[in-house]
């Protein structure tokens, strides 16, 4: 009795097998394919394209490892990409509620960040809706990620029991952030109070040239100091 149902199980399994290979052997055209995450590798594991939902999606590596190590979910929908040796190099996401709406395309900065990227994004203050979309240009350090950076800033200041001390050292570290780690330099597109244009900003993070149609349709060009004085160059 056991060597037959023995007999029967390994033919059974032969035509499992059987069938699976002559399945895809037939190039067969699936209508619909469902998964919560699918993954494109290399023939040694390595990953080189995540198409997830948001609890599934890979999170965020150089080199192949986790840069946040005690992350456990990303929550981005979308499409994100790896090069060869395991760094994050760009993404597709789309996501949004009743309430918020945001896309994007991004390209990463060589064992770093985004520093190009095509975007949008919606969201509720209030009752009134805002919105912006356009595309933009960073500079980062090469020296130090943004991730860091911010890690061990959060790390010094909760470490102070003064409150206004705390807030001092706050605002010096934000300013170090956008004028030497993470460095804005040009965005076009239309801004949240409406202004649609080609805004420039210098090595130093700090706004520069205006060119734009502000909400009034007025024509503006605005040429802007180190200090923060503008100098428009259409007279209204």
């Amino acid at each position: 009795m056991k060597n037959k149902l023995s007999l029967v199980n390994f033919l059974i399994l032969i035509g499992i097998v059987g069938y699976l290979f002559w399945d895809s052997s037939n190039n067969k055209i699936h209508k619909e394919i469902k998964a919560e995450r699918i993954s494109i590798v290399g023939p040694d594991g390595n990953l080189f394209i995540s198409i997830s939902n948001p609890q599934k999606q890979a999170l965020a590596t150089q080199n192949g490892i986790q840069l946040v190590p005690d992350q456990k979910n990303r929550d981005l929908p979308g499409i994100i990409f790896f090069n060869r040796v395991g760094d994050e190099v760009g993404s597709i996401t789309f996501d949004g509620t009743d309430s918020t709406s945001s896309q994007g395309i991004t390209f990463d900065q060589l064992k770093n960040d985004q520093v190009m990227a095509i975007m949008k994004d919606e969201y509720y203050e209030g009752k009134e809706l805002k919105r912006w979309y356009g595309m933009f240009l960073r500079e980062r350090s090469d020296s130090i990620r943004r991730e860091e950076y911010v890690k061990n800033a959060i790390a010094e200041i909760n470490a102070i029991k003064d409150e206004s001390k705390k807030q001092e050292l706050l605002s010096y570290y934000n300013n170090k952030l956008n004028s030497e780690i993470d460095i804005f330099r040009m965005f076009l597109g239309r801004e949240e109070n409406r202004d649609v244009g080609l805004f420039l900003y210098d090595s130093k993070g700090r706004e520069r040239i205006k060119l734009f149609i502000d909400k009034d349709d007025n024509a503006q060009i605005q040429i802007i100091d180190t200090n923060g004085n503008a100098k428009n160059l259409i007279d209204k």
